[in-house]
């Protein structure tokens, strides 16, 4: 039976009133008029959401996001129960708040025990901070053995191969990434940018691919990929991708900086001086200051040297 109106309880006979109260599961003894009443409120409370009231899990996440760590810990514990790793990830969030990252870890390791392979990558969070790279690069591994094309992991161990110097390697991870999320255009780019910082230049171009969008989005990647063709010495197409980036971004420092080293690799002086003046005076930069040094100054004109003067001879 579906659930009665105000109305069809008000008007109901003894026998209907009945059963309602067996349909709504409630005691249908009494006199009429009680048991009409015990009905309609049962539908004004049915009726009325119950208020919403913070658990000790939202407390305790909101605790750490207002800078108090020490009472969410508190709070967490309370909350931990044998069957969920959710209380164990927030108090492992909680440590990581106080500064507590080897306590995190343990928080972190219990919860991916207990089935919850997402507290690998908060367990590798904690030991970034710590320093310990290594150990996050393999947790994040632990993860992407089970979630092969997850970005968040995927960047999270891009992240700390850079920081441990490993830029290279840095590189495959987020080629990697590009391939397994084409919808992503930034991530190539980044392969590229890591490739040229790991002094792998040709690679970098490779990474960067065909074209390198040089509009307000793509600015960074472009100019990146026109630094790696200058390094190979393809200094005409580096030239092409600075010229459509300053295009974009007419007060790019780095743009014009760029340019003018192009340009003196292809002993164009004058386009050379312009740029890299340019540049210098919109950024205060040594190495700006030194390319600009380099440019070699025009060599001044002989003077044309007058004819000596005749000595006049004596009568």
């Amino acid at each position: 039976m579906s659930v009665p109106s105000a109305a069809e309880v008000e008007h109901a006979d003894w026998p209907t009133l009945q059963r309602m109260c067996g349909s709504l599961g409630l005691n249908p003894k009494g006199r009429s008029g009680v048991v009409r009443m015990r009905v309609l409120e049962h539908l004004r409370r049915r009726g009325r959401p119950e208020p919403w009231r913070a658990g000790r899990d939202h407390m305790a996440a909101l605790l750490t996001r207002l800078g108090f760590p020490d009472l969410s810990e508190d709070l967490w514990e309370s909350a931990i129960r044998l069957d969920a790793p959710a209380p164990w990830v927030g108090l492992g969030q909680a440590q990581v708040a106080g500064g507590f990252l080897g306590e995190a870890v343990k928080s972190f390791d219990r919860a991916a025990q207990m089935g919850d392979a997402s507290a690998l990558l908060h367990r590798a969070e904690a030991l970034g901070a710590g320093g310990d790279y290594d150990r996050a690069i393999a947790a994040c591994e632990s993860y992407l053995a089970s979630h092969p094309g997850d970005l968040r992991a995927l960047g999270m161990k891009a992240d700390f191969l850079v920081r441990s110097g490993f830029k290279e390697e840095a590189g495959r991870v987020l080629r990697a990434a590009a391939d397994f999320h084409p919808e992503f255009p930034f991530l190539r780019p980044a392969a590229g940018t890591a490739f040229l910082k790991a002094g792998r230049p040709e690679v970098a171009v490779d990474s960067f691919g065909p074209s390198t969008r040089a509009d307000a989005t793509g600015i960074e990647g472009a100019l990146n990929r026109g630094a790696a063709l200058l390094v190979l010495g393809r200094t005409r197409e580096a030239i092409d991708i600075f010229q459509k980036a300053l295009e974009t971004d007419p007060d790019r420092a780095e743009a014009l900086n760029n340019l003018g080293v192009a340009h003196l690799q292809m002993d164009e002086r004058q386009a050379a001086a312009s740029n890299l003046a340019r540049a210098a005076k919109l950024v205060d930069s040594p190495q700006i200051r030194l390319n600009l040094a380099k440019v070699p100054k025009a060599a001044p004109r002989d003077k044309a040297k007058k004819p000596a003067a005749r000595k006049k001879e004596k009568p």
